[in-house]
């Protein structure tokens, strides 16, 4: 029944945002529009793409090498089978990652989940310091002409980007609080938890000890700077992924801010608009990055965001295809455990 709520739930976004992005376009000419793109580029595309996901995998390597030491080549079956994941309803990628991850290699859900959410605190710092990078470097991109439902593009950025920055600071202040003074953090997250019942006390001092876990491996400098250096690997190929299919699309602006614009709306929108796949918020990302931002043509916005999501949609789930195949999972499985992922939660969650 989860499964099904989640599953309508996305279905209705994904087509108010396919029907935002399709409004003004004709079919007939979006199909023709296809026969217009360079292909060619679809292959440096896609070994950026699969460059991406190394760097990830090596990235997660570190990240749970306190608990235990782990070949990358091992971790790409859960890192692309959880992505794979995010087709399903509910977004259920990170908990099958974690699942995986402990199922191969005995590593706890709570700890594989923990490293996971860590992981997302370096690739959100990445996100707000490339959005803040281009309004500070090219503020002039967002003009207080184009609006979105009434609300200046230009307002609308200069307030994120001044949010991205107090973001940055409070999720590095929280990690560092997190390895260096626990707790501290335990007695005011217990003081703020004060009002609830005393179970809620004992499963998120539980949860907190957990996720210190994830965080442990920052103490080491030397991980520290490869956990950076790989995140930061990660989004620099994510970014220049886009970037052949400027060429491919021969988009009047080929600017680095242009992919940059695109990648942080599009990571934006998949977040705040959950689809399945991420269709429909992807595509109108791209619209509102080339079209409304960028001024290209709308009919090439609209086609790049399908093509680029098509390019995107197919390498993760023929690299999620493989490995479940080469691993013989059960995808009843990984369906089960995203409908009992909050069973799966909660136990571990509990105290030991």
């Amino acid at each position: 029944m989860k499964t099904a709520r989640h599953l309508i739930i996305g279905l209705v976004i994904t087509a108010a945002a396919l029907y935002y992005t399709l409004r003004n376009v004709s079919l007939k000419d979006l199909a023709n529009s296809f026969k217009t793109v360079d292909y060619i580029y679809i292959l440096p595309a896609v070994i950026i793409l699969l460059l991406s996901f190394l760097f990830r995998a090596l990235r997660w390597r570190i990240l749970i090498s306190p608990m235990k030491q782990v070949k990358t080549s091992e971790l790409f079956s859960p890192l692309m089978v959880g992505y794979m994941a995010n087709i399903l309803p509910a977004r259920a990628g990170e908990l099958i990652r974690a699942y995986l991850l402990g199922k191969k290699h005995g590593i706890p859900f709570s700890g594989g989940f923990a490293s996971i959410v860590v992981e997302r605190l370096f690739d959100i710092v990445c996100i707000l310091l490339l959005f803040a990078w281009v309004l500070v470097f090219h503020a002039e991109i967002f003009t207080a002409d184009v609006t979105i439902s009434g609300i200046s593009l230009q307002t609308m950025a200069v307030n994120f980007g001044r949010l991205s920055a107090v973001l940055v600071g409070v999720l590095i202040g929280f990690i560092y609080l997190m390895v260096a003074h626990k707790e501290k953090l335990m007695q005011v997250i217990l003081w703020v938890i004060r009002p609830f019942p005393k179970k809620w006390h004992d499963k998120i001092e539980y949860l907190v000890e957990e996720f210190s876990i994830g965080c442990q491996v920052t103490k080491d400098l030397s991980a520290l700077l490869k956990i950076t250096f790989y995140s930061v690997l990660v989004w620099a190929m994510v970014v220049l992924s886009y970037y052949p299919f400027y060429f491919a699309y021969d988009l009047a602006n080929k600017s680095i801010a242009s992919v940059l614009i695109v990648t942080v709306l599009v990571c934006i929108f998949i977040v705040a608009l959950p689809t399945p796949a991420f269709l429909g918020s992807f595509n109108a990302a791209i619209l509102i990055g080339l079209h409304d931002i960028m001024l290209e043509p709308e009919l090439a916005a609209v086609s790049f965001g399908m093509v680029v999501w098509a390019v995107n949609f197919g390498v993760i789930l023929l690299g999620g295809l493989y490995f479940v195949f080469h691993d013989h999972l059960s995808v009843k499985t990984l369906v089960e455990v995203e409908e009992s992922g909050d069973e799966i939660v909660k136990k571990s969650s509990g105290p030991p």
